[in-house]
C-alpha cells in the first residue's frame, strides 16, 4: 500500500483485523511508522515501527485495536471511510480527528 495515507492520518480506515484474518474493522488511523504515541490508560509510549501503523477505535476504552494488538502492518489497509450511510440519523460525513495529545512526536515526511 502506497504512504498516501500519510498526508490525511487521521481518518478511518477499513482494514483486515491482525486477529482474525476474515474479519474486517473499522478504526481510525493515528499514526504512522515513526510516530510515538501514548497508549490509552496506560503510561506506555511506544514508536511505531517501519511498515506499520497505529489504529484505534472511537471508544478507545473498550475497542479492539493497536491498544490490544500492537501497530498493524501498513498492507493490511483497504480503504478509507469517508461517510456514514447507517443509521441515518447519524448520515454524512466522517471527522477527521485524532485525541489530543496522543501522538507525542511526528516524524517528518
Amino acid at each position: 500500500m502506497p504512504l498516501y495515507a500519510a498526508a490525511v492520518p487521521l481518518t478511518l480506515h477499513l482494514e483486515v483485523s491482525p486477529e482474525e484474518p476474515k474479519v474486517c474493522l473499522v478504526k481510525r488511523l493515528i499514526a504512522l511508522q515513526g510516530d510515538w504515541v501514548s497508549v490509552p490508560g496506560t503510561y506506555d509510549i511506544t514508536q511505531v515501527p517501519k511498515g506499520h501503523c497505529w489504529v484505534e477505535g472511537d471508544n478507545p476504552m473498550v475497542s479492539s485495536d493497536s491498544k490490544a494488538f500492537g501497530p498493524v502492518p501498513l498492507a493490511l489497509l483497504e480503504g478509507r471511510v469517508t461517510h456514514v450511510i447507517w443509521p441515518p440519523t447519524r448520515a454524512g460525513r466522517v471527522e477527521s480527528r485524532v485525541p489530543e495529545g496522543r501522538v507525542l512526536l511526528r516524524r517528518t515526511l
